[in-house]
């Protein structure tokens, strides 16, 4: 093998290198993208979790606040 083909070959090895730490370095970019778009929908399942529980709560105060108003009008026509 000639010391020119030798040189093409590591040319070639050096460009190749170049190129998948090029997409290794993207890939990273990405991964960190992914991993704030995670971090930030579980975030929003959280807070929607702690709005439906307080929810819940809510509806079930306000049913017996109803119920106790209907079963004092009940005792009334009594």
């Amino acid at each position: 093998m000639s010391n020119e083909n030798l040189m093409e070959i590591l040319e070639s090895l050096d460009r190749r290198v170049g190129e998948l730490m090029e997409s290794i370095k993207g890939l990273k970019q990405e991964r960190i993208k992914l991993q704030e778009e995670l971090k930030e929908s579980n975030q929003q399942r959280d807070d929607l979790s702690t709005q439906l529980a307080t929810s819940s709560e809510t509806r079930s105060e306000l049913r017996e606040r109803i119920e106790a108003i209907i079963n004092k009008i009940e005792q009334m026509e009594s």
